[in-house]
């Protein structure tokens, strides 16, 4: 029996390992704004994590034990530093421009 003729993607095994790929950086950001969950709003950390994430570099990995493995002590210094200005950018500017949904 012809796999198309049951809708079956021939290609489905190949993407799935695509799966596991992840942002490093969206990693990050997400985790923190967990920790300041209280602090900001939803929209707010939803703000937050946009701009935050359009000023860092994709940093794209299959599992976190790889980079955490292969990275240099440099590199992660590098990623921290920028993470953390990001991140502190980011809500500050958030702070001073709450979303709309909280002015109203």
């Amino acid at each position: 029996m012809d796999n198309n003729m049951l809708n079956i993607d021939p290609h489905a095994d190949r993407l799935e390992a695509l799966k596991d790929l992840s942002n490093v950086y969206e990693r990050l950001v997400f985790e923190h704004l967990q920790n300041v969950a209280g602090e900001l709003s939803p929209e707010a950390q939803a703000d937050v994590a946009c701009l935050a994430l359009n000023r860092l570099p994709s940093k794209y990995v299959r599992h976190a034990v790889d980079w955490m493995f292969f990275i240099g002590a440099g590199e992660l210094e590098r990623i921290n530093r920028a993470f953390d200005m990001a991140v502190t950018n980011a809500i500050a500017r958030v702070l001073d421009n709450p979303p709309l949904a909280e002015t109203g």
